[in-house]
């Protein structure tokens, strides 16, 4: 695992190896389900500003449980199935000062922290959802995560204006930050999903 240091609050990676993973589909990325505005294959049935960075897995964690744990100290406001990433939690948490509430997106729907819950930076939420699963709801396996400025809970994952992205916080950078070896523009792995036709 990564060494987390201080960024106000000690931030934790959400996934294993967190600074070696392809994030094709970034914050504030523009997309559209035409092959040509989307760097996922196949392409997301989604249009708009990604408000998240999506983590992908390597071929080899295709079949494995790939854990998933929380970036920061927080109360579990929602756990449970939601249109669009299957299971979720979103807690709260302080960052740099500022409340936020933070997704995690696409895992599994076994074991998720309850409602109401504290979770603490590093610990285990669950695990990522296997690919096209109605657990993934019908997705790739991937994590994403996005982080909401306040204390209102907002499931978007993408916005129809890049005005609206600044109640978001890029979870990348963020990270960059607060994780001493994570590169901010390192390509990472390959996704799973690159490498299936070789």
């Amino acid at each position: 695992m990564l060494s987390a240091c201080s960024f106000d609050n000690s931030l934790h990676q959400p996934l294993p190896s967190t600074s070696t993973r392809a994030t094709p589909l970034s914050f504030g990325l523009h997309v559209t389900p035409d092959p040509d505005d989307n760097p996922i294959d196949p392409p997301e049935r989604f249009s708009g500003f990604h408000a998240a960075t999506d983590f992908e897995i390597s071929e080899g964690e295709l079949e494995g449980d790939v854990p998933v744990y929380a970036i920061c100290k927080g109360k579990v406001r929602f756990s449970g199935f939601s249109h669009g990433y299957g299971g979720l939690v979103v807690h709260t948490c302080k960052i740099g000062g500022t409340t936020v509430t933070v997704l995690y997106g696409h895992l599994s729907l076994t074991g998720l922290p309850k409602e109401g819950q504290t979770v603490r930076a590093g610990d285990t939420l669950g695990l990522l959802a296997d690919a096209k699963s109605y657990e993934s709801d019908q997705n790739r396996k991937h994590l994403h995560l996005g982080i909401h400025k306040g204390k209102e809970m907002d499931l978007r994952g993408y916005v129809q204006t890049e005005e609206e992205l600044q109640n978001y916080i890029d979870p990348q950078s963020l990270l960059h930050k607060a994780l001493i070896d994570l590169p901010i523009d390192s390509p990472g792995e390959t996704p799973y999903w690159e490498t299936e036709e070789e």
